[in-house]
């Protein structure tokens, strides 16, 4: 059995980062893969193989970090030396190049992966070092100091509540030719993007589609500004829908599918219906040829562990319960990748271009526990005029052109540490985090520097779109409703004043 510093559990764009970091430092690690290669999972999904990552690479200035902001797919690099962009020029890219990248930069930076290695199981020592033993299906044993769980979305959703759920062809797997659904009836079942990527694939050929979300709502992403709920690529439906063709989509909830003689389906539904001059619930009944199953994903896989040490999970056993930090309710390990969601549904973490500033904030706080590795910080004199001057500059510079603080908003953030004489800074720390540590709440004076989304500022205006004319310049920054810079001054762990 052989011994490592770390464990890397996946070779997707998460477990690539994270690799690259622990290679940069000489640390002892292994990549463990299931597939034969890099980024498996992007072979397949998503389905109609469009990514809903932007790839927008002109963007007039030339700093590479400014245009970190609008590539959401390369990952990061000491010397931005491969990027995405010149893999592909389309604003919404092809997902096969997407795995053509990653498997370049995991063999551009010689990643150690281990490919076709399945974990079975992973049990921790009783006692002494508790180290993690993880177990693969040949009975190679491999032992870790700290566990990162990288494996992103392990299973499909499916509901549990629905009679005959077997029926429904799965999106992750269901036959995509569209010729087979020529003049047919459709549901499906689901309310974000994998649902109307479905239903705008197959619009100009099904005779109907009928997509029932079970009574959630639809949230669209220039709405929420959560790039996670629907996005304007797949909502043609909806456009469909209003403009009167036969699709529509139903707040109803799907209880039952059978199938009939024929080989057609009859879908069961109800929904409640307070307005209803008789309130009660309406249940109904409709045949159709084909029901298609896109309710999501769920990122843990209980199986993998003992009960006893079992991951904790939300109340839909869909995501880890983690920390400020990503650390699970099993303390050294960690969920990296799109598992990271569960902390944070307004930024950007279930995708590229957010977690891989949290992995690498994640690689220095791993740092510091295991290897007495001091956070990266650079320290300044601040004695005259002239050195506030160069750090007023800086940081200016620094809400200008930041790639992390602009996609993780509000979540990491700067930390400027003054003591007398000098300041010390500190990049991209998770703010929860930072009120919490002696390190930084011990001094009298910190810094802390976000960016913001400044839309909860004006909680009578619900539509996104009336933000359409500029703030008051003279006004208070609180006016601004995109993004914007906020400073905050903390006396130990109080804040004294905040400035937009």
């Amino acid at each position: 059995m052989e011994h490592y510093d770390y464990l890397v559990l996946g070779a997707g764009p998460a477990g690539l980062q994270m690799g690259y970091f622990l290679a940069q430092a000489g640390r002892k690690y292994v990549i463990l893969e299931g597939q034969a290669s890099a980024a498996s999972f992007f072979a397949q999904q998503p389905r109609q193989r469009t990514l809903l990552t932007i790839n927008k690479y002109n963007n007039w200035f030339d700093e590479p970090e400014f245009n970190l902001r609008y590539d959401w797919n390369s990952l990061l690099t000491h010397d931005y030396s491969l990027r995405f962009p010149g893999y592909s020029k389309e604003l919404y890219p092809h997902a096969d190049t997407l795995v053509k990248y990653l498997n370049d930069f995991a063999e551009k930076f010689a990643l150690n992966i281990q490919y076709n290695t399945r974990v079975a199981s992973i049990t921790r020592e009783a006692d002494g070092e508790r180290h993690f033993i993880l177990t693969d299906h040949q009975g190679q044993e491999y032992r870790c100091q700290c566990l990162l769980m990288a494996t992103g979305a392990v299973k499909p959703n499916i509901p549990e509540d629905i009679e005959g759920i077997e029926l429904a062809e799965g999106y992750e797997v269901y036959d995509t030719n569209p010729e087979r659904f020529t003049n047919k009836r459709v549901v499906i079942l689901g309310n974000g993007n994998s649902a109307f990527e479905v239903a705008n694939d197959l619009a100009i050929h099904a005779a109907t589609i009928q997509i029932f979300t079970s009574g959630r709502l639809i949230q669209h992403a220039w709405q929420s500004h959560f790039g996670g709920d629907l996005r304007a690529i797949n909502n043609t439906i909806l456009d469909m829908w209003q403009l009167k063709t036969p699709h529509l989509v139903s707040g109803a909830k799907v209880t039952k599918i059978t199938r009939q003689d024929d080989g057609t389906l009859c879908v069961y539904y109800e929904e409640e219906v307070p307005h209803w001059s008789i309130p009660g619930t309406m249940h109904s009944v409709g045949v159709y040829d084909y029901v298609i199953r896109a309710t999501g994903w769920k990122y843990i896989e209980p199986a993998l562990f003992p009960p006893e040490m079992t991951p904790n999970a939300d109340a839909r056993s869909k995501f880890p319960v983690l920390s400020c930090i990503w650390e699970s309710s099993v303390p050294d390990l960690f969920f990296i990748g799109a598992a990271m969601a569960n902390n944070d549904r307004k930024t950007t973490p279930g995708f590229i271009h957010g977690f891989r500033y949290n992995i690498r904030t994640i690689f220095h706080l791993l740092e510091q526990r295991y290897h007495a590795v001091p956070l990266p910080a650079r320290a300044f004199p601040l004695t005259t005029k002239a050195e506030l001057e160069t750090l007023t500059e800086m940081l200016l510079t620094r809400v200008s052109t930041a790639s992390g603080l602009f996609q993780m908003f509000g979540v990491l953030g700067d930390v400027l540490v003054f003591t007398p004489g000098q300041v010390e800074w500190f990049a991209e720390l998770p703010m929860n985090y930072v009120l919490q540590q002696p390190e930084f709440t011990e001094h009298q004076e910190i810094l802390t520097i976000t960016l913001e989304l400044g839309f909860e500022h004006f909680p009578k205006v619900t539509d996104a779109l009336s933000f359409i004319h500029p703030n008051d310049p003279g006004g208070v920054g609180h006016c601004v409703a995109p993004i914007l810079s906020v400073l905050s001054h903390f006396h130990h762990d109080k804040i004294v004043t905040e400035f937009h």
